[in-house]
């Protein structure tokens, strides 16, 4: 996916079957476009939001609604849905 400003936040969240933090720094460091990662306690946010399995997208509105699509989008399908967010 292209970067642009679009004002959507993009974060990613670990989970505690990744790995050692070492292991999951590295795959961060790997990504062909890097985005920040929660590292510390990300069980509390997979609880919040109910995600119960990866892939796993939680969008989050300006209005603080959220939508959650379990499965991956690609990177059309995720660039898409961001560009939605960021028109709304």
């Amino acid at each position: 996916m292209d970067r642009q400003n679009t004002g959507v936040t993009i974060i990613g969240v670990t989970n505690e079957a990744d790995g050692d933090d070492f292991d999951k720094q590295a795959f961060i460091e790997g990504m062909s476009t890097p985005i920040s990662h929660v590292l510390a306690n990300p069980q509390e946010l997979w609880i919040e939001y109910q995600v119960t399995s990866q892939p796993t997208m939680v969008f989050i509105g300006a209005d603080g609604s959220t939508e959650t699509h379990v499965g991956g989008l690609g990177p059309q399908g995720l660039l898409e849905r961001v560009n939605e967010l960021a028109a709304s």
